[in-house]
């Protein structure tokens, strides 16, 4: 069985040979740069050389090799954003951390050192991102509609449009990526509403306005989902027929509950939801994938009447979202992509025994009946021994063997 009919047997909640991987295939189911680079010194890979893709979390691109090693279903078409401004198209040395590792990050990442120690990043002379000295991600600085009153603002900050160099990158690597690998492919695209307006208007302004200034905002979402229908059109068209699954992210929940209410996500959020869901659907035949993080149980009835058809990461350490519940509940209506294991606790900080036992046990929850991918909760973080990364998934792999 190739790896995508194994991912693709599990979406239809069926049971394939055995519970399929992801380790690279979106930006929240990765590896930090740090611990990749200790994974691939672990195991004596020839090349060693790191890739950060994504400079705020600080991603490695997952290789062949590597990928192969951990059993992995999925491959991630990337967009050509490496965040904040920079493209993943070329790529340079950079000592991004003092560990000796082989570095590379996008050609035209180019921050300042402070006198500190500090990286920040400036576009048009304005510092967007700052990575303190001895921290790990960059963090964003500016929030462009911060105190804006005039909707043309937001006209202009939404007029972008992905552009017909990027659709030929996506296309050319898509094509690359169907050619050398039999992967299930999950096409990154975005559509972020909750999560756009936090960085456009700054997280506290945009949660007071949602309240005391419900026009602007509606006026807000009415013209991002404008924006995210037009791409969406454009990117299908190019690579729809490449990808099985169209990655879409909004993170509504906090560890302990949502971040705004039940009644506030359907007036506000819900009805663009659907909007891209629909679109997509009417479009092509990819699966929906929403990752959202945090205590989202109360939201999963409208995500899959909004037509979400996979979620992740399953953080299942947060309230109300025991792996028992959720597949008793929600488990013949979604797929869980996530969930593998407990990454707040026990990955960083357990012993090798106590992660294959917390695989095993999830496993037994998540696996019957399909509608599983195995993933840890969000992205492997760089406290994790090489040692465990290889137990997660080598437990994963042979523990997840269907029994039919």
């Amino acid at each position: 069985m190739t790896s995508r009919e194994r991912i693709l047997l599990t979406l239809k909640h069926e049971e394939p040979d055995r519970v399929p991987i992801d380790l690279g295939g979106m930006r929240s189911s990765g590896i930090h740069a740090i611990t990749y680079n200790k994974l691939k010194r672990y195991l004596n890979c020839e090349d060693k050389s790191v890739k950060i893709y994504d400079l705020g979390q600080q991603l490695a691109v997952v290789d062949n090799e590597i990928r192969e090693r951990v059993s992995s279903d999925v491959v991630e078409l990337k967009r050509l954003d490496g965040g904040f401004g920079t493209r993943i198209d070329s790529w340079k040395g950079f000592d991004m951390f003092p560990d000796g590792g082989e570095y590379y990050v996008p050609a035209d990442f180019n921050p300042k050192v402070l006198a500190d120690g500090s990286f920040t990043i400036e576009i048009e002379g304005k510092v967007v991102a700052l990575m303190p000295k001895g921290g790990y991600y960059f963090d964003s600085r500016y929030a462009p509609l911060a105190n804006v009153s005039d909707r043309k603002e937001i006209d202009i900050i939404l007029s972008d449009r992905i552009t017909d160099e990027e659709l030929g990158f996506l296309e050319a690597q898509a094509r690359e990526i169907k050619k050398n690998t039999d992967c299930a492919i999950l096409g990154s695209f975005g559509g972020n509403f909750i999560e756009m307006g936090h960085t456009l208007f700054g997280y506290q302004e945009f949660m007071e306005r949602l309240i005391l200034d419900k026009p602007f905002i509606e006026y807000f979402l009415s013209k991002l989902e404008e924006k995210y229908l037009e791409d969406l059109e454009r990117y299908l068209d190019r690579v729809g027929k490449y990808i099985d699954i169209i990655v879409l992210g909004d993170d509504y929940g906090t560890q302990e509950d949502l971040q705004i209410s039940i009644k506030m996500f359907r007036q506000l959020f819900k009805p663009h939801m659907k909007a891209l869901c629909d679109f997509i659907k009417k479009k092509s035949d990819v699966y929906i994938f929403l990752h959202s993080c945090g205590a989202v149980s109360k939201l999963i009835p409208d995500f899959i009447d909004a037509g979400i058809q996979i979620l992740n990461p399953v953080q299942t350490s947060a309230k109300g979202m025991s792996p028992k519940f959720l597949k008793r509940e929600f488990g013949k209506d979604i797929v869980f992509w996530g969930g593998g294991c407990d990454t707040q606790r026990i990955l960083p900080f357990g012993t090798l025994e106590e992660v294959e036992d917390d695989v095993k046990k999830r496993i037994d929850i998540f696996a019957p009946e399909g509608g599983f991918v195995f993933a840890a909760i969000h992205n492997i973080q760089k406290e994790v021994h090489p040692a465990k990364v290889l137990r997660l998934f080598d437990t994963a792999r042979n523990y997840g063997k269907y029994r039919g």
